[in-house]
């Protein structure tokens, strides 16, 4: 092959000088697909740069292809080999080497999820394409476009854009292109849950970047397979491409695909969590967070570090799980500092990226008023068209630099609204954990005290207590122990919920059968007080929802019923069948709640809950979970009240019927 491109360089150009045949058949053989892998073709490019004399064009065309195999492997050298590309094509006004530089800098841009710069390059980069009528060039700003859209999590765009790009680079092809942008759109279509569709052109990019060797595109596609064969329960199948993936990072080391691998290891973590071997599970988590600390991606760590803090608390090793929560609180500072030393790396560079546009767009007006002089000595109607139009672009530039002014204040104005919502938002989860801490080191310490009080009484007076003492005194601290359980229990279930680690598993049930199961549970706490428990549902009531959280709901309700129900008080549940849902009322003659009250019951913000009648205490925690089991489940709740007369909750959640409709 090189003797065939060395005569055919001959043939058509028999003067060509010897030099400039050996560098043109080294740019060849780095860029040409199937020869070398893309690090090979980077470790080459890179061997070319450093040669002297080298053509302008040769030079541009150089560090675009680097800049275009670092983009997702060292986006910031990315940027710097993109610069210096567009620099000199800007220079010698070369438009293709514009284009592809003004299309790297865009995925870098797309990387770093800066929309704005990434459509503004791109845009740039397919109006020079399209001068050019360069179909593959439109099709690469295509596929960057669809980068940029999945960054904003738009699936629709993602999957048009791709889509686009695939059909124009099978019409042209190109096997290297088209390899990509199957890849590009599986992943696409994975992301918006077409699995058959994701397959099919995972295998399709899978078998095209193998044959060409493509080592880097074909790490990616593995990664999407691995993701597919997962979400298919198919743990086993999917281990077999995601190790592929690990077997290429080894190979390669860092110029490995850094999302490739880091997804690697953490669907690996998944496809032991299906398999429930958890030992696997976390070293392959541990595996993941020492790849995310050598390779700064801080956009993983989040969620990583949750998924082994929670192994570690279900594990019961809390000195694990803390020694993580630290961890993690050090990495991600770390992580923030590299973070910003980036983006102030970017901002550098496209300030830079700036000056060398604004200098290109200078030296233009100057040769442009050095011909306007020479023709004033010639003809003096000539020089008072020339000043009209000097005029004219000057209008045309103050009016673009007001109209990008306007367009800079309009964003300043929406990121400040971004921000106060942001501030709004840290308040109240402010609130919500100053309510937490509250909860944990008053509510909770207050009976754990207690117990530890009548355990040293009972171990101090053990002689001198009757048998009946003893026996009140045990009965008092089983009643403590119980409280603290059932506050454990709601703040455990509380965190789960802040954790999104609470799922919902509709079932059909009678909500008859729920009410007479918590009758009984709290049958002998009314008649201690005196109160009438009573039914009067309208049919078998059949619901559609998860049947712990709703038992929970009905629980809770009665439970706060009979406490602030006095002595000789009913409590009536009924129940009556909608079109598609069941709604249930508890209403009680307790002692009610004021309009404040009402409105405050299901916040976490200030401490409102009271004692009941007889002195019963709580956190007022049980009210707003049952709030958000309701919420989970589809439905709603409401509550009517009036002092002194009594409250009203009624529950509505969806019914067997609309269940099967769903």
């Amino acid at each position: 092959m090189v003797n065939l491109v060395y005569l055919l360089l001959l043939k058509h150009n028999p003067n060509v000088h010897l030099r400039t045949i050996k560098l043109s058949l080294l740019l060849f053989l780095a860029i040409c697909p199937g020869l070398n892998s893309t690090a090979q073709q980077t470790d080459t490019l890179l061997q070319l740069l450093k040669k002297e004399n080298l053509s302008d064009t040769t030079l541009i065309n150089t560090n675009n292809i680097i800049s275009r195999n670092l983009a997702f492997v060292d986006p910031i050298r990315s940027l710097n080999y993109a610069q210096q590309a567009l620099e000199l094509a800007l220079k010698i006004k070369y438009k293709k080497g514009t284009a592809d530089a003004y299309r790297n800098l865009g995925s870098v841009y797309s990387y770093f999820g800066s929309f704005y710069l990434t459509v503004d390059n791109l845009q740039k980069s397919q109006s020079l394409y399209e001068e050019l009528k360069d179909s593959s060039g439109i099709a690469n700003c295509y596929m960057s476009l669809g980068h940029a859209y999945r960054k904003l999590n738009n699936i629709s765009k993602e999957i048009y854009y791709h889509k686009q790009s695939f059909e124009i680079h099978s019409r042209l092809g190109n096997p290297e292109r088209i390899g990509v942008a199957a890849h590009n759109l599986g992943e696409s279509y994975f992301n918006n849950h077409e699995l058959q569709k994701a397959t099919d052109l995972t295998l399709v990019a899978i078998r095209i970047n193998d044959s060409i060797k493509n080592i880097q595109v074909l790490s990616s596609c593995y990664k999407v397979m691995g993701k597919i064969l997962l979400a298919e329960k198919k743990p086993d199948d999917a281990a077999v491409y995601l190790n592929k993936i690990l077997v290429i990072h080894d190979s390669l080391k860092e110029n490995s695909q850094k999302i490739a691998t880091i997804e690697a290891y953490i669907n690996m973590a998944a496809v032991y969590k299906q398999k429930g071997i958890t030992e696997k599970e976390i070293y392959y988590l541990h595996e993941a967070t020492e790849y995310v600390k050598e390779n700064q991606l801080g956009a993983y760590i989040k969620n990583i570090y949750l998924e082994l803090i929670s192994l570690y608390l279900k594990r019961n090793q809390k000195q694990e799980a803390i020694e993580h929560v630290n961890e993690y609180k050090s990495l991600s500072e770390t992580l923030a500092l590299q973070e910003s030393e980036d983006k102030n790396k970017l901002v550098a560079g496209f300030t830079k990226l700036y000056e060398v546009e604004k200098e290109n767009n200078l030296l233009e007006i100057e040769n442009h008023y050095q011909e306007e002089r020479v023709k004033q000595k010639n003809n003096i109607i000539i020089l008072v068209i020339s000043i009209a139009l000097i005029i004219a672009i000057l209008l045309l530039l103050l009016y673009r630099i007001v109209k990008q002014l306007k367009s800079s204040n309009r964003e300043l104005v929406a990121k400040r609204e971004i921000i106060e919502k942001q501030n709004e938002d840290l308040a109240v989860l402010n609130h919500t954990k100053d309510k937490f801490f509250g909860i944990v080191s008053h509510d909770l310490k207050a009976p754990l005290n207690s117990v530890l009080s009548f355990a040293d009484l009972l171990i101090g007076s053990v002689d001198t207590l009757s048998k009946e003492q003893l026996l009140e005194l045990s009965r008092e601290l089983k009643l403590s122990i119980e409280s603290s359980r059932k506050l454990t229990n709601d703040l455990i279930t509380w965190s789960h919920l802040q954790m999104k680690e609470q799922t919902v598993t509709p079932e059909t049930f009678s909500a008859v059968e729920i009410t007479d199961e918590v009758f009984d549970i709290y049958g002998e706490t009314a008649r201690k007080k005196n109160i009438s428990l009573k039914k009067q549902h309208n049919g078998n009531l059949i619901i559609y929802a998860d049947r712990n959280h709703y038992s929970f709901v009905i629980r809770n309700i009665i439970n706060n019923a009979i406490k602030f129900t006095a002595n000789g008080g009913s409590i009536t549940v009924t129940g009556t069948q909608g079109a598609d849902t069941v709604t249930i009322s508890i209403a009680d003659t307790g002692i009610g709640m004021n309009e404040q009250m009402q409105q405050s019951l299901f916040h976490l913000k200030t401490n409102m809950s009271k004692p009941g009648t007889d002195g019963e205490t709580g956190t007022g925690l049980g009210l707003i979970l049952l709030y958000e089991f309701v919420k989970l489940n589809a439905g709603s709740i409401d509550v009517q009240s009036t002092v002194g007369k009594g409250t009203v909750f009624s529950v509505t959640m969806p019914s067997s019927q609309a269940g099967k409709k769903a």
